[in-house]
């Protein structure tokens, strides 16, 4: 598969990881903070974002695993 045929992805603001929208979509890995919409690779992410939103989306935040 090429590059040009790759699903879009978003990043995880928690981990940083690749995040293909429509399995985060269907497996209910969306959160909402502030109107804009954020995907998860994962429940743990998708709880720790909620938990300290402002933690993540601070410019300095580094995602790490």
């Amino acid at each position: 598969m090429t590059d040009s045929q790759m699903p879009p992805t978003a990043k995880d603001p928690v981990c940083g990881m690749d995040v293909n929208p429509d399995v985060a979509s269907a497996l209910g890995l969306v959160s909402e903070h502030d109107g804009q919409a954020y995907l998860f690779c994962g429940r743990g992410c998708k709880l720790n974002f909620e938990e300290h939103p402002a933690r993540y989306l601070d410019p300095g935040h580094v995602p790490s695993m």
